[in-house]
Order: C-alpha cells, then structure tokens, then sequence
C-alpha cells in the first residue's frame, strides 16, 4: 500500500477511536448528571437544616438523617467532579478530532494529487496508443488509397470506367465520420455503419467466403 493511503488510513482509525472515546466521556457525563438529578430528589423530602450540620440535640431519626444527608452529599460532590471531568475530557476529544480531520483532509488531498499524477502518466500512455493505431491506420488508409488508384486505371483500360464512381476520399471520410461522430463535430450519414470492406463496393470477398462468381464490382451493398 501507498505511504500516503496508510497515513490516510491510520488517521481515519484515530478519528475513528477518538469518536468512539468521546461518546464514552459524553455517556459518562449523563449518567452522572442522572445520578445527580436522583440524588437531589431524595434530598428534597429531608427536613430543612438536614445539610447544615448542626446534628447536636436532635435525637436518633435527624441523626440518621444526618448521616443520609452525608452520605448524599458526598456522593453528589463525586458524581459532579466525575460529570465535570468527563465533560472536559470530552472538549479534549473534541480538538483532537478537529486536529485529526485536517490532517485527513491533508493526507486525502496529497493522497489524491498522487492519484491525478498516476492517471497522467496512464493517460500519456493511452495517448500513445491511439496515436500508433493511428499511425497503422494511416499506412492501411494509404494503401487502400493506392489500390483504388490501380483500379481506376484497370476499369479505364477494361473501358468499364463507369464502375468505379465514388471517391476512395469520400468513403474513408463518410466511414471515420461515422465511427468518430462522437470525436468529431461533423454529422454522419447512418449507412455507414457497416464495417469498411461491406461499404466498399470495389471490394470483392474471396471465393471461398462468397460463394459467388467473381468479377469487378460484383459486391452489392
């Protein structure tokens, strides 16, 4: 794997983790804020003066109620550090995310400018290919251009001129109009949709593939 998709990859698993830590503190902050809320209603029925500590002179049931109201308060003092201390923690987490998401957004947008290079390089390479099919286009293109010339100058001495009426120029350019269209800004007729050697009709199949008598122009369209 790429460096720069395994730093990408390690900072999602650190937010990720720092995420699931901030729910945790978040939760805890709840429960000790539910606790609280708990703790306060049974505060409420206790008499008046019950949290002031004066405990002398008020017989057994205020003395229980006194240790209660104690054992209240020291559960209340707990709970409220825990819920501030999670609740801080939880701010913490939270600019660590920030700082963890710009580093992500960092290490994804290197990581992407990597990638646009590699489609670069991938397009010269494909750019290359298409200008050597191109290339082998251009030589079969100028050797059909020839043999049409040679036919042109047979059908005259066979004084059949009449047989050869369309220009190799017109075809080759109605045929790569229309398998290009899409490249090209020019329009198309649709019946040059058949591959080049069923358009052409100087060119003849051979025997064997026919199956019928041979002779100048005896392909149909």
């Amino acid at each position: 794997m790429d460096a720069i998709a395994k730093v990408v990859e390690g900072i999602s698993a650190e937010i990720s983790s720092l995420k699931e830590q901030r729910h945790a503190e978040h939760a805890e902050a709840e429960r000790a804020d539910e606790r609280l809320k708990e703790l306060s209603g049974w505060k409420a029925p206790l008499p008046s003066g019950t949290f002031s500590g004066e405990r002398e002179g008020r017989g057994e049931l205020l003395a229980a109620m006194y240790d209660l109201a104690d054992v209240l308060n020291k559960e209340s003092a707990v709970l409220s550090r825990t819920k501030a201390l999670a609740k801080e923690a939880a701010r913490e987490l939270d600019r660590l995310i920030l700082e963890a998401e710009v580093r992500y957004h960092e290490a994804e947008k290197r990581l992407a400018q990597r990638r646009y290079e590699e489609l670069c390089r991938m397009r010269y390479s494909i750019a290359g290919e298409a200008e050597q099919v191109m290339a082998n286009l251009a030589e079969i293109l100028d050797r059909l251009e020839n043999l049409h010339a040679e036919q042109v100058r047979t059908a005259a001495d066979a004084e059949e001129a009449y047989l050869v009426q369309e220009e190799v120029s017109d075809m080759i350019e109605n045929w790569l109009a229309r398998r290009l269209g899409r490249w090209l800004s020019v329009g198309s007729p649709e019946k040059y949709d058949a591959p080049l050697p069923e358009l052409d009709v100087l060119a003849l199949k051979p025997e064997p593939e026919r199956g019928s008598p041979s002779g100048v122009g005896a392909h149909t369209s």
